[in-house]
């Protein structure tokens, strides 16, 4: 079994980890740095969903839909 992860994999885990956080959170100060953080992984994550659009590979465009729509 392989050790590496996918990329899109782990950005889908920080994102559904910084969503639990933000909804703990009560301190508006942390709140706003949370969001700020969540913006730039969802940036990377649809960097990362370009990337597979580019590749033509409709396996992974699909893989990369159903983890997109499994953080909404």
């Amino acid at each position: 079994m392989s050790n590496i992860e996918l990329t899109e994999d782990f950005l889908i885990k920080k994102i559904l980890s910084n969503k639990l956080q933000l909804s703990q959170e009560k301190n508006n100060i942390k709140r706003e740095k949370l969001f700020e953080h969540q913006d730039k992984l969802v940036d990377f994550l649809m960097a990362e969903s370009e990337k597979a659009r580019a590749s033509n590979d409709l396996d992974k465009m699909k893989y990369v839909r159903d983890r997109i729509k499994a953080i909404l």
